[in-house]
Parts: C-alpha cells; sequence; structure tokens
C-alpha cells in the first residue's frame, strides 16, 4: 500500500482539517451528541499539535497526502488513583482512516503507533470511547485487544 505512519508536519494541517471533519460527519452518523464549533476547531487542532503531551500521528499516503490520523494524549490521574501502579493513562482522542485506504491494516497500524509512543513515555494503559452506534468501531477495537469497561450515558436536558 506504500503508506507512512508518522508525526504530523505543519504544512499538513489543511489535510487534517479536511479529514477531521470528514471524521465528525461519520460520528455524527453513529450518534455522535457533539456538533463541530467550527469558530474553535483549527485553532484547537492547532493547540493539539504543538503539545508535548498528544501525539498527532498521520499516515501519509504520498508526499504531502494524508490518508488517515491519531491524536493520543496522556493523562494525569487524581491523586487518589494508580492505574497499573503508574498516575498517568493514554487516551487515544481520534483515529481517523479515509474510506479509500479502509481494510488495508492502516488502523491497527496507526494505533500500534500511538501504543508505542505512550510506552516510550512510560504510560502503562490506553483507553478510549466508542459510541455505542459504531459496531465496527467495536470489532476493530476488541480486534486489537481493547476490552470494553464501562458506559457513558448521555440525556439531553
Amino acid at each position: 500500500m506504500g503508506v507512512v505512519i508518522r508525526p504530523m508536519r505543519e504544512e499538513e494541517f489543511s489535510s487534517l482539517l479536511a479529514l477531521y471533519r470528514d471524521y465528525h460527519r461519520e460520528l455524527t452518523a453513529c450518534g455522535m451528541p457533539y456538533d463541530v464549533n467550527e469558530n474553535a476547531l483549527e485553532d484547537v487542532l492547532r493547540l493539539k499539535v504543538r503539545s508535548k503531551l498528544i501525539l498527532t500521528a498521520v499516515a501519509e499516503r504520498a508526499v504531502g497526502s494524508v490518508g488517515g490520523f491519531v491524536f493520543c494524549s496522556i493523562l494525569r490521574l487524581s491523586g487518589e488513583y494508580l492505574c497499573e501502579g503508574s498516575g498517568r493513562t493514554g487516551y487515544l482522542n481520534d483515529l481517523y482512516v479515509a474510506p479509500d485506504l479502509r481494510r488495508n491494516g492502516l488502523a491497527g497500524e496507526l494505533t500500534a503507533y500511538a501504543e508505542n509512543w505512550l510506552r516510550e513515555q512510560g504510560v502503562p494503559v490506553m483507553q478510549l470511547q466508542v459510541l455505542q452506534q459504531n459496531p465496527n468501531a467495536h470489532r476493530f477495537w476488541e480486534s486489537v485487544g481493547m476490552r470494553p469497561v464501562g458506559t457513558i450515558y448521555d440525556k439531553k436536558l
């Protein structure tokens, strides 16, 4: 397939932004209860990209052509908690692969890249959230060794 997983470069930001919008449209179709704040989206993504506590990696299919991304954070737990003996945990915030690149193992490669980054940072566990109405995501995450541990409830007020 010829795709390379690596940290994002600044000149790829507009491609990342376009893919992020596609990603959110797909999440909305699966029941995501949040809208994108277009007034803040670009600034928020730029902050994520620049953070030392957040990995932003892309799947480069050709020079300058981004076909997927992963955002992964390091979170500090509240002082009364430890996770596998550590006060930190990894959190896979977002992972997306463009439809034309799916079913080729790319999501698994992006996940492995994030896991390796977390290990290098000394983080012992990675967590994430999956929408109930996204059975493909549930199957994928279980196939790479993740297991469900809880449910988030939502109620419109």
